[in-house]
């Protein structure tokens, strides 16, 4: 049986135009408890691209997902 924590986690997505651009459009993704908790995981990870992304621009997914990105040279 899952924990109680567990159960309150949801899926933090930021996808699309401008997300860690390089030549191609990047995307983040983040399991946690609220916006604040995943900016902060974010920051943990990768603090030098906190402003490779527009962090208003999110899905929060609750239910099952899926989500495709295609590779590029």
């Amino acid at each position: 049986m899952e924990s109680k924590e567990a159960v309150s986690l949801k899926l933090f997505v930021w996808e699309g135009d401008g997300v860690l651009t390089d030549y191609t459009n990047g995307l983040i993704c983040v399991l946690a408890h609220d916006l604040e908790e995943a900016l902060e995981l974010i920051k943990k990870k990768c603090d030098y691209c906190q402003n490779s992304f527009d962090a208003s621009k999110y899905k929060v997914i609750t239910k099952p997902e899926a989500f495709l990105v295609w590779g590029d040279a």
